[in-house]
């Protein structure tokens, strides 16, 4: 019964994306995100729609979806899958349903810094892609968060602060792994329902990049923000594989060439926005710890990390691999 809900759901959702009548451009792209518009991710999709727009004279038509408009993420990354929805920037709740072995590009403590995330994201972009297209979708190119960190109701200073701790994470084992690693109790929570799970009392704390914190009110029930700095992560735009091969190689190229252009916008965008949105949550009140030793944070965490992918199989645990090389190349 709850399969047939979720498809007659889905369905309402991709009907009301059809196409307006009497649209002069020879392809539609309809691109969700579950951000709000002032996000820096936001902001690179607007991007992206101008750079496609522009570069396509017109011919190629992108209009963007903001924060959850047109449904949750999984929902849209289904949508896309099908082919009922173009595009969908979308990473472990969404596409990472579908293709699990993505969980690998956010592995926690690989990259020291948004550098890192970036120099990473791209080396491995083809492996994947690889994993992608069997399951529908192709990857166009990421935009950037980081770094996470966790904000709680309590002071935390060590691992030892967190035992116990109800901890909302996305609804993917990876995370269950990070807070059984800190001593933490994961609670799988969709993010639209994490403010009032804060504010009852079913969740103590919440990880998360700044901008996001910020912009979700979490600041109100838990004003404390722990610099653990446990993820940069990369968040990846992809379009359906039924639209992709529908479409011209000229096509392809500006779709690709718009993608990497918006990326590299959003890069910029995300050092002023994260210290923009630390600034304005300390003006909020809240207050910001270092940790006496992060590595008591780190090193649990990362000997999780190899036994967690290894047991993915040989595959995932190459690309894992793979990025720790071209991360720690950089210290070389």
């Amino acid at each position: 019964m709850m399969n047939s809900t979720r498809t007659l759901v889905l369905a309402a959702l991709a009907t009301a994306l059809l196409p307006h009548a009497g649209q002069a451009a020879d392809v539609n792209l309809r691109f969700g995100t579950v951000y709000k518009q002032d996000h820096s991710n936001s902001r690179a999709a607007a991007e992206f729609e101008r750079l496609v727009e522009e570069k396509s004279n017109g011919a190629i038509e992108v209009e963007v979806f903001y924060g959850e408009e047109i449904g949750s993420e999984r929902e849209m990354a289904e949508m896309t899958r099908l082919g009922g929805l173009e595009m969908v920037m979308s990473g472990l709740p969404g596409v990472g349903a579908f293709v699990p072995e993505l969980e690998v590009m956010e592995a926690f403590y690989t990259y020291a810094d948004i550098d890192d995330l970036i120099r990473v994201s791209r080396a491995v972009k083809d492996d994947f892609n690889a994993l992608m297209e069997p399951k529908g979708f192709h990857l166009i190119s990421m935009m950037y968060q980081g770094p996470r960190n966790v904000m709680a109701d309590k002071p935390i200073h060590t691992p030892a602060d967190m035992a116990g701790l109800k901890i909302r994470i996305p609804k993917t084992p990876l995370f269950i792994a990070l807070a059984q690693q800190w001593g933490a109790t994961p609670t799988a929570i969709a993010l639209s329902e994490t403010y009032t799970s804060l504010e009852s009392g079913v969740v103590e704390a919440v990880d998360g990049a700044s901008e996001s914190l910020l912009g979700n009110g979490f600041y109100e029930h838990a004003p404390y923000l722990i610099e653990t700095r446990h993820n940069y992560y990369p968040q990846p735009i992809v379009i359906s594989m039924q639209t992709w091969e529908s479409l011209t190689d000229d096509q392809k190229r500006i779709i690709e060439e718009a993608g990497i252009e918006a990326s590299d916008y959003q890069a910029e965008l995300l050092g002023e926005a994260t210290d923009a949105a630390n600034a304005a949550l300390k003006s909020h009140g809240v207050t910001f710890i270092e940790p006496d030793d992060l590595e008591a944070f780190r090193t649990p965490v990362l000997a999780a990390m190899d036994t967690y992918f290894k047991d993915k199989g040989e595959t995932v645990y190459a690309i894992y691999q793979h990025m720790l090389d071209v991360a720690n190349a950089d210290e070389d």
